[in-house]
């Protein structure tokens, strides 16, 4: 890919290719061949060349927020394909087109990490500490036939994700479905059973007050939602036993951390909170809603960049629908927050 300077701008450039390197000319040049066009070769230092990867690919749209949700034509990246179909990312619409680009080409270069199913982290487990109690097995609850057809559905999902598998447990919990307000259908295990006879993990949650004082300031905030955050957290093996939970259709365990389980909030939290450790200056998160905020664009890619690299490093994807990146007003833990703002939506 070469670096080129636009013509109707001449301040800004943009990545263009991908071309083929005829010919290396000392340390630093490279002479780049046009295959395509009826152009000659052109020597390019090597700052203004990077390497082409070809890919799978899948449209991942970029949308633009903060007036008339106009969106950008050229606003899209691609991904490699997955299940999740198109994804969109929400950005400013006072982008200009530089601010644009680099805010594409970041994201572009993790685009794995945008992904509507959930990765898998090796940097934490969750345990169940029952102590001395005896199982505890409950028979599955009565329900309706459509409640039916959406459990046997949820059942077949999570099994071909590696979510749950079949169980032989003597432990066995309930399952209940929890409307969501966007319409879809939260399915979630009725563990209060379980969760009285568990000892309490007491690790502190954060204030969201402080959380919304440091975000408050700032000029530039991007808020990432990690995807089905807790399933992307393993369970021990001690623990899969005692999630297992009973329906219609039989009795499965779950491979990684189900909903509603006590003492979720806290594992989770310590797993975001050593996510972010020495990044704090410029990134919280509260569960599975992280924060980036900044002063200035260019910290605030740079912080952008260390965040994404370190969600990639222990294995965590984003739901990209649910980010909003780089605004300078965002809505988190209910509030409108930045430019020295603070509102409960």
């Amino acid at each position: 890919m070469v670096l080129k300077v636009l013509q109707t701008h001449k301040m800004e450039a943009s990545w263009e290719g991908p071309f083929t390197v005829q010919e290396r000319l000392g340390a630093v040049n490279y002479l780049i061949a046009f295959p395509t066009s009826n152009r000659k070769p052109k020597v390019y230092h090597i700052d203004s060349l990077k390497s082409f990867y070809s890919r799978e690919l899948k449209v991942c749209q970029f949308t633009a927020q903060g007036g008339d949700d106009t969106e950008w034509p050229e606003g899209i990246y691609y991904e490699e394909k997955s299940a999740g179909g198109v994804e969109e990312v929400n950005l400013s619409m006072t982008f200009g087109r530089m601010q644009r680009q680099q805010i594409q080409e970041l994201c572009t270069s993790y685009a794995p990490t945008f992904s509507a199913t959930p990765g898998l982290t090796e940097r934490a487990y969750h345990s169940i500490d029952t102590g001395n109690a005896h199982p505890i097995r409950a028979q599955p609850y009565r329900v309706s036939p459509q409640a039916k057809t959406a459990i046997e559905q949820e059942i077949q999902d999570m099994l071909q994700m590696g979510v749950i598998c079949p169980s032989c447990s003597a432990w066995a919990s309930p399952v209940v479905l929890v409307p969501k307000p966007d319409g879809e259908i939260l399915f979630c295990m009725d563990y209060r059973k379980l969760n009285a006879v568990t000892r309490p993990d007491n690790y502190p949650m954060p204030c969201t007050d402080k959380l919304l004082e440091k975000l408050g300031w700032a000029q530039f905030i991007s808020t990432l939602d990690l995807t089905k955050g807790y399933w992307q957290v393993p369970l021990d093996e001690s623990a899969k036993e005692r999630s297992a939970v009973i329906t219609h259709v039989g009795l499965y365990e779950f491979n990684v951390f189900p909903f509603g389980l006590r003492n979720a909030p806290s594992t989770f939290q310590k797993l975001v909170d050593d996510l972010l450790v020495e990044l704090g200056e410029y990134a919280i998160a509260y569960l599975d809603d992280v924060a980036i905020f900044s002063d200035s664009w260019t910290e605030h890619l740079e912080h952008l960049q260390k965040v994404f690299e370190r969600i990639r490093e222990v294995g965590l994807t984003v739901k990209a629908k649910k980010c909003q990146i780089s605004l300078n007003r965002v809505t988190y833990l209910g509030h409108q927050v930045g430019q020295g703002i603070i509102n409960t939506v």
